[in-house]
């Protein structure tokens, strides 16, 4: 980085030695000073954005010390990764009954991850996160990289394992599952998160959204069924 702000940061916490792995950041009070931490930079980097962010603008809103935001995350570009790393485990979370439970359909498994995931891309603080990358991803370069590996791309791996075992098993009939997990989020995210992010106050329904969610499983079933497969009613 080379804005004044993230100097002056970074020359303050010149002294903070090494990531400690210490009681700081274990147990319930550490566990609830990380979160307190993760919040108010949440906030603050929406409201004011990565660059004119300081360290010290957070901690003066979560308390604490220099240190143990150290020890925690490291820096600024720490914090952002950890909010991202956040963000994309609770996506990742709605697939996971699908992935544990064998006797979960298709269906059943695709729709509940896909709704989960537009939910969740659809809520205030996602979309805040995706401004930031879109107006400030040019000048932190390393975070807007970072952002595809730990967000997209960690999705569309997951998925595409999970699809690669239904064709495995015969249930669905695949060539490429990393392909067709990146069409599939394509087809429930494209269109939904590009008009949040142009118009914050368009946000659809809940009956709409579940509505077009489950056409989109459909649709993408549709072309993946295995011949002789019955199409559900």
């Amino acid at each position: 980085m080379t804005n004044s702000s993230h100097k002056a940061d970074v020359a303050a916490g010149a002294t903070a030695g090494p990531l400690a792995t210490g009681p700081a950041t274990c147990g319930p009070r550490g566990l609830a000073r990380r979160q307190a931490i993760l919040a108010a930079a949440r906030r603050l980097f929406i409201e004011k954005g990565f660059e004119k962010t300081t360290l010290s603008d957070i901690i003066a809103v979560a308390g604490g010390s220099r240190a143990t935001l150290y020890e925690h995350f490291g820096d600024k570009e720490g914090l952002f990764r950890a909010i991202m790393e956040e963000d994309n485990a609770m996506i990742l979370s709605g697939l996971a009954p699908a992935q544990a439970d064998d006797r979960v359909t298709p269906e059943a498994g695709l729709t509940a991850f896909a709704l989960h995931l537009v939910k969740a891309l659809l809520n205030e603080e996602t979309t805040g996160t995706v401004r930031i990358l879109i107006s400030e991803g040019d000048r932190v370069p390393d975070i807007a990289e970072a952002f595809f590996r730990i967000g997209p791309e960690n999705a569309i791996r997951r998925l595409a394992e999970y699809l690669q075992r239904l064709s495995n098993n015969g249930t669905l009939q695949i060539e490429d599952p990393a392909v067709a997990a990146q069409a599939f989020l394509g087809m429930v995210t494209g269109n939904l998160l590009v008009r949040r992010l142009i118009l914050p106050q368009s946000a659809p329904a809940i009956p709409d959204l579940d509505r077009y969610v489950r056409q989109a499983v459909r649709l993408f079933l549709n072309g993946a069924r295995a011949s002789g497969t019955a199409t559900p009613g």
